[in-house]
């Protein structure tokens, strides 16, 4: 039996309003304001799905969950290793899920 999951995700970083960023400036008295984005990592529906199939499996069968974010560099580094080209992907003992998985289909494969 296989003892852990990857699954490849993206994080998004979305813009969800504005905001005015102040610091002071040393011996002046004043602050000095910028205006910046703010933002937030968004997962996508599918990416979330897909994580929380894996989750409920690895919980079932106490299987270790490697999750690897493919919007970071390193990231970005073991997908190509790998040969992932799209979110979600689940690697599990050489045998690749493009897609959101089947609990079935998990299940399955862990038991090779």
């Amino acid at each position: 039996m296989l003892d852990k999951i990857e699954i490849y995700i993206k994080n998004e970083e979305v813009v969800v309003g504005r905001a005015v960023v102040g610091f002071p400036i040393p011996d002046h008295g004043i602050c000095a304001l910028k205006d910046t984005l703010k933002t937030e990592k968004v997962m996508s529906e599918a990416d979330r799905i897909a994580l929380e199939v894996v989750n409920e499996v690895a919980r079932e069968k106490g299987v270790k969950v490697e999750v690897i974010h493919v919007s970071t560099f390193r990231g970005r580094l073991k997908a190509k290793r790998a040969g992932v080209k799209e979110t979600p992907t689940i690697i599990m003992g050489g045998t690749k899920i493009v897609g959101i998985p089947e609990k079935e289909q998990i299940l399955t494969l862990l038991q090779r």
